[in-house]
């Protein structure tokens, strides 16, 4: 089985990202979590190291500067660089978010059977979704990137429950630093650097699965006791609408549960459906 490197950007709420560790530590025991704690929340810095503190948990001591619909991937990549300068042993990076819980165990099982994992949507500027947009098309950044890869055009894709080997992520970090700052970039970077270098290599014959998270803020569905059920359970489809503007998701519509570990979202407080996954970690 491949041990798994969980990159998990926060900004708020330390005592739910203590859950979110016990989560993963529960179904995905032996990982290491990496946190990244947001510059403007930088002030809570002691709170999170307080509630989490775990052997297996590092806190990047950098803080990056953060903005909402702006790009997080320099977040992951400061986590992935952190915890290879700490000697963390890993095979596979897990980019994850806060408001994200596993549900089933089996993960790095099915991890090991795949390079990657990851979510590919060409640039069709005939579509609605937001983040196909001309301005980052014609970016100069952008362009260069594309060049470096001998791609005509960008993909996009979920960026929850991407995961990569480390000779893949380690390719993504090289690209990204060589044309983007590890910063805010304007757009979100997490759906479209991996996802392009994804499909450069799955132009050359790279198998890839799909994410490993089930979101509903891109279709009509919503995350239900009942749902993570039929998740756990791994078999049927689920049906749903696309809601306007958004990116389709890679999960509805098909027969792809059992590839299906982690559900966003949760919100980060206690509720129902945080208390329901709770009692399945038992």
């Amino acid at each position: 089985m491949d041990k798994l490197l969980f990159s998990l950007p926060v900004h708020e709420m330390p005592e739910i990202v203590r859950d979110q560790i016990e989560n993963i530590n529960y179904f995905c025991p032996g990982s290491y979590i990496c946190i990244h704690v947001s510059a403007g929340s930088a002030h809570l810095m002691e709170d999170f190291r307080r509630h989490c503190d775990f052997e297996n948990v590092f806190i990047n001591p950098i803080s990056y500067k953060t903005e909402w619909n702006s790009g997080l991937l320099h977040t992951h990549i400061g986590n992935y660089l952190y915890a290879l300068e700490r000697g963390a042993s890993f095979k596979k990076i897990v980019l994850m978010s806060s408001n994200e819980l596993l549900v089933k165990h089996g993960l790095e099982e099915y991890v090991s059977q795949y390079a990657m994992g990851c979510h590919t949507q060409i640039y069709d500027i005939t579509a609605d979704w937001g983040g196909f947009r001309t301005d980052v098309a014609s970016d100069q950044r952008m362009r260069n990137f594309l060049e470096s890869l001998k791609m005509p055009c960008f993909f996009a894709g979920q960026a929850e429950g991407q995961f990569y080997s480390n000779q893949i992520f380690s390719r993504i970090v090289r690209h990204y630093v060589s044309y983007f700052p590890m910063a805010p970039c304007g757009f979100n970077t997490e759906e479209v650097i991996p996802p392009t270098v994804a499909a450069s290599l799955g132009a050359c014959g790279i198998n890839y699965a799909l994410p490993i998270t089930l979101c509903d803020y891109c279709t009509s569905i919503l995350i239900s006791p009942e749902l993570i059920d039929q998740v756990r359970l791994g078999k049927g489809t689920l049906f749903a609408r696309r809601v306007p503007r958004s990116l389709r998701s890679p999960h509805v519509n098909l027969s792809v549960l059992d590839k299906v570990f982690s559900v966003k979202r949760v919100p980060r407080k206690d509720c129902e459906l945080r208390r329901y996954v709770r009692s399945l970690m038992t």
